[in-house]
């Protein structure tokens, strides 16, 4: 087996921007193509490190971390993106980002003057304490003035994101899975493809996967069940397959909800969800709060027109139950 290309990223990535160009051109705005056509315009270097910073973990990269054969001077194929707005030295960075940028001996030279910074302090004590201190985010030179390292954010992260899901049509895939093609371990079918089978006919549709996925994603971080509510219910979409994700989205806020054994707001959610298996669920957290009238009167609508044989069975072993509630036997 042939050794990859030293720019085999790079030319995946032109590839896939040349794909999404062709198929999509009508679902991309003016700053879309501006990056595009700036993008294709930039030195190969430059091309190469902004392709190497959007493969890895961000968005704060470190010069002495971007260490590749192929980009000997990092510091100057920076410049060019700093010169688009595409990296910045100045963006804010907050406490726990520098805690995550720096070495531990590295924070204890930078906090020397901090009680918290004491050698013998575990990392993450030393975060919690200076955390009620420092609360502001500042540029990285406010936080380390005496370091000589250059140290970028990736500003176009956003953008780049949203061009990953139309080419893949989805986000669970990186631009990584090119190099498994390229070494055989993955392989696709060659399929013909054309406007109507594409995942987003609308840059609307792409805009509601969007806000789907960070509202899940702020579902994992315990976001609050009213604004994600607001926010599932204001990503209505004429897709079916997106309509589907949307409701997938309320059913896991749903649960959430319950595991809470916040009740009130699970039965609120459930209401809005059309997913399978959200009006079962709704009925059971009637039967929790004991609110059996409202239990039963969902339950028969189930009932007398259930959406699947599953429904159907567990409606009916719940029927006695909610009975007994009413006082029916």
């Amino acid at each position: 087996m042939l050794p990859p290309h030293r720019y085999y990223y790079l030319h995946n990535f032109q590839r896939a921007l040349a794909w999404v160009s062709d198929r999509y051109a009508d679902l991309l705005d003016e700053d879309d193509c501006r990056f595009l056509a700036n993008f294709a315009a930039l030195p190969q270097a430059s091309q190469a490190l902004m392709v190497r910073m959007l493969m890895r973990r961000g968005p704060w990269f470190r010069a002495s971390r971007l260490v590749y054969e192929e980009i000997p001077a990092v510091e100057e194929a920076a410049a060019a993106l700093e010169a688009l707005g595409w990296l910045d030295t100045r963006a804010p960075m907050s406490l726990d980002e520098l805690f995550a940028l720096l070495t531990k001996p590295e924070l204890c030279r930078v906090f020397a003057s901090q009680a918290a910074a004491r050698p013998g302090t575990r990392k993450a004590d030393m975060l919690e304490t200076l955390r009620a201190d420092m609360p502001d985010a500042r540029p990285f030179c406010g936080w380390a003035p005496d370091s000589l390292e250059a140290v970028w954010r990736v500003m176009v992260a956003d953008r780049c994101e949203r061009l990953r899901l139309m080419f893949f049509g989805n986000l669970h895939q990186d631009w990584s899975e090119f190099v498994l093609a390229d070494l055989g371990v993955f392989q696709y079918e060659t399929v013909p493809f054309d406007a109507a089978s594409r995942a987003f006919q609308t840059r609307a549709d792409v805009d509601c996967y969007l806000a789907l996925h960070a509202c899940r994603q702020a579902l994992d971080e315990g976001g609050a069940v009213d604004d994600l509510l607001r926010a599932a219910q204001e990503c209505v979409s004429g897709n079916a397959w997106l309509e589907k994700r949307r409701a997938k989205v309320l059913l896991r806020i749903g649960q959430a909800c319950e595991r809470a054994q916040d009740w009130e707001a699970a039965q609120r959610v459930y209401a809005a969800c059309g997913y399978p298996g959200a009006r079962h669920r709704r009925i059971r957290v009637y039967e929790r709060m004991q609110r059996f009238e409202d239990a039963m009167a969902l339950a028969m609508t189930a009932a007398n027109a259930p959406e699947s044989e599953e429904e159907s069975q567990r409606v009916a072993r719940m029927m006695p139950r909610l009975r007994r509630g009413l006082g029916q036997g």
